[in-house]
């Protein structure tokens, strides 16, 4: 069996039965079909060269084997107990974690004041409806359905956003014109030495700089709209990241916002869910998002 994905990453795999356990204060065993992974077409330069597995969260109308996942197998076996919906925390730091099923006497995380629910689209790799992005309070120029021509998916498989082509053109327009709004960014305005950046370099072009605390945080916060009434902020220290992963130099940082074809959707990865606990209530058919500084 062979997996690609939307960020050009993929695997090969055989598939076995076995006896998959999750560890908790109530540890619980289920038997569920697995895939033994290898690499054989790895693409994306940012997919890891050794891995050890992974686990499906999505439904099983996208599993290429047409199986349940040990997500799937763990709820239905343990219904009484478990609703169906699970959250994630991501922490580049420490992992991060999940919670399967809603907190106790809490169903759905209904106690929680500050989450933002948007509908889930489709039962496939959680789509949602993106009708906008924004570089402060300025809305980039691009017609809601860019975002979605292909799905705009939550995507705790994929690390970084991935915009169509149309929308990450106009993205880069807008951070551009910050520089003639008296706005100083190195490695879009100019360099660390004060050199103004050539047309078509810069970390829109893939190039890594060296920028201090302060200097990432002169970027824009930017606004992910889902529908009408849910805004989403990512703030420059998730965007403007550092590690093997985007500089050959590790102590320089890069732009964790990438583009696909003009109609392949958006991918909002782990540098975008980071700011969140993300909430997939399955029960309900919808995603909601939580602040992570004060729930993860």
């Amino acid at each position: 069996m062979k997996i690609s994905y939307e960020d050009d990453s993929g695997f090969s795999a055989n598939l076995f039965w076995d006896r998959v356990s999750f560890e908790s204060s109530s540890p619980v065993s289920f038997n569920a079909v697995v895939a033994g992974l290898y690499l054989d077409h790895r693409k994306n330069p940012m997919q890891p060269t050794m891995i050890d597995g992974i686990i499906g969260l999505a439904y099983r109308t996208v599993s290429n084997a047409n199986t349940l996942t040990p997500l799937d197998y763990l709820i239905q076996s343990h219904h009484s107990e478990l609703d169906n919906v699970f959250a994630l925390c991501l922490d580049s730091k420490t992992g991060g974690s999940m919670t399967i099923g809603s907190p106790t006497n809490d169903p759905f995380y209904k106690s929680l004041q500050d989450v933002q629910w948007s509908p889930l689209l489709k039962e496939t790799y959680y789509p949602v409806n993106m009708t906008a992005l924004y570089v402060g309070t300025q809305r980039i120029d691009v017609a809601p359905d860019v975002f979605v021509r292909g799905d705009a998916i939550v995507d705790s498989g994929s690390t970084d956003i991935t915009l169509p082509r149309t929308a990450y053109d106009a993205l880069r327009t807008s951070i551009f014109a910050l520089c003639n709004q008296g706005t100083d960014l190195i490695g879009i305005c100019h360099d660390e030495q004060g050199h103004k950046i050539p047309s078509g370099q810069g970390l829109f072009a893939g190039l890594c700089y060296t920028l201090s605390e302060k200097e990432i945080a002169q970027f824009p916060t930017l606004y992910v709209r889902l529908g009408k009434d849910v805004s989403l902020p990512i703030e420059p220290s998730m965007y403007i990241r550092g590690g093997a992963s985007y500089c050959d130099d590790k102590s320089q940082v890069g732009l964790a916002i990438d583009s696909g074809a003009v109609g392949d959707g958006t991918l909002l990865g782990d540098i975008f869910m980071q700011g969140f606990m993300t909430i997939f209530d399955r029960e309900n058919k919808r995603i909601g998002f939580a602040p992570a500084v004060d729930h993860c």
